[in-house]
């Protein structure tokens, strides 16, 4: 048996490798190596809770070699591409495209290679509700009172988008109304110049309005009044204040806007000041007044005291003194 083996072993030992080379070559004939591409949407592996995730791109284009045979049983859905936030905190990062093929797939290239994303973080702030009323009311009447279920609500969203948000805001349309009526008014976060700001959950999303109308009311023009209280810090000065609007309307029995000249706002600490500020405040409208707004904005523009004049001015004030 030994010798069956080792008898002309040359000429067996090429009759292999030819077998296993034409076995070779009819397999590659067959079943050849090709490559294709697919578009793969990009997942996030490790996204930490409580945060916003964006990303630059959606899809990458995924380019893959293996066996034709291969390929008749995948399809994209086969195919997966993500990025690893693991360790991941705020802000902007590029990450590395990580990719998992099926079995007997080789990678050839995916394009992009990174991907940039923005992690924010979700918060809530409160932010006060204002209603904007437009129209006349019809057969002579004015609104009395308006008189809404809440005042502030709660607002949830990433803290980029959140900053940017001052008040939500409701339209009520009195024009034509001859009676009193209810109505629940949808809101919309807006920023300091009344621009709707998208992205943020207000919670929640309508207020409840009662207006009330009435006859005979009378109506005029007055001045609205900053009220400043007096604790700045003695580090700082006070060079101006700023209203906007500087005058509004005020509608009332004639007995109590007869004497009005102007409407002040609520009290505004200067305590935490430090640079010019922008504050959005209510007006103190009395009893049986209407107005046509009811905040205002402010701008208080301060300015650090110079610390060598004041030191300069009370060592002169001193030798003055001495002679």
């Amino acid at each position: 048996m030994i010798n069956f083996f080792r008898k002309n072993l040359p000429e067996k030992c090429l009759a292999l490798i030819v077998a296993i080379g034409c076995w070779i070559f009819v397999m590659n004939d067959q079943n050849p190596q090709i490559e294709n591409t697919y578009t793969v949407p990009i997942s996030i592996a490790n996204a930490p809770e409580g945060y916003q995730i964006s990303k630059d791109v959606e899809t990458v284009k995924v380019r893959v070699r293996a066996p034709r045979s291969l390929f008749s049983n995948v399809d994209e859905t086969n195919f997966k591409a993500y990025v690893d936030l693991n360790g991941v905190e705020s802000g902007t990062h590029e990450l590395q495209v990580q990719t998992v093929l099926p079995s007997g797939f080789e990678l050839v290239s995916v394009g992009p290679t990174k991907v940039a994303l923005n992690v924010d973080k979700i918060e809530q702030k409160q932010i006060p509700v204002r209603l904007n009323l437009s129209g006349i009311p019809g057969d002579g009447k004015v609104v009395a009172s308006v008189d809404q279920s809440l005042q502030d609500i709660t607002i949830e969203g990433p803290v980029s988008i959140l900053n940017q948000v001052t008040a939500a805001v409701g339209y009520i349309g009195v024009n034509g109304n001859t009676d009193n009526f209810s109505v629940t008014v949808p809101l919309i976060a807006v920023n300091d110049k009344d621009k709707e700001i998208e992205g943020v959950r207000l919670l929640p999303k309508t207020v409840d309005v009662s207006i009330i109308l009435a006859r005979g009311l009378n109506t005029k023009i007055i001045d609205v009044k900053p009220t400043l209280m007096s604790d700045l810090s003695n580090d700082y000065i006070l060079k101006s204040v700023r209203v906007e609007p500087e005058k509004i309307e005020v509608s009332g029995n004639i007995d109590i806007i007869g004497n009005m000249t102007y409407l002040a706002t609520e009290n505004i600490s200067l305590a935490e000041m430090t640079q010019p500020t922008k504050k959005t405040v209510k007006l103190l409208i009395p009893d049986g007044v209407t107005a046509s707004i009811q905040e205002v904005t402010v701008t208080v523009d301060i300015m650090k005291k110079d610390t060598d004049t004041t030191s300069h001015t009370v060592t002169k004030e001193t030798d003055n003194t001495k002679n």
